[in-house]
């Protein structure tokens, strides 16, 4: 999970090339534990605000669309599937796919 996560962080902007299936549902993951850390302190700290939960989603938000944009790459489709709903978890559960157009 650290490489995934490192992975990720590290290309935060990068929306070429690809991810795997395992790097992309680990930082997932991570995303998710982070985002219910953050929920906690905010309830244990803050009672009726959300601070520490929103920082982590700032922080996330971009690197999230980053590694999603390439899981959808790593199976052969644009980024732009990201926004149909139910199309992208399709194609997010999908193998990688061949050597494609998005390799770099």
């Amino acid at each position: 999970m650290n490489n995934a996560v490192r992975l990720a962080l590290t290309n935060y902007g990068l929306f070429r090339g690809r991810t795997t299936r395992r790097d992309y549902w680990l930082f997932w993951l991570f995303t998710i534990m982070m985002s219910i850390a953050g929920a906690i302190i905010d309830a244990g700290f803050f009672k009726s605000h959300a601070y520490t939960q929103d920082l982590v989603d700032i922080f996330l938000f971009i690197p999230s669309i980053a590694t999603g944009t390439r899981r959808m790459h790593d199976v052969g489709k644009r980024g732009w599937w990201l926004i149909v709903p139910f199309a992208n978890i399709y194609f997010m559960v999908q193998p990688s796919g061949p050597l494609n157009q998005f390799e770099l």
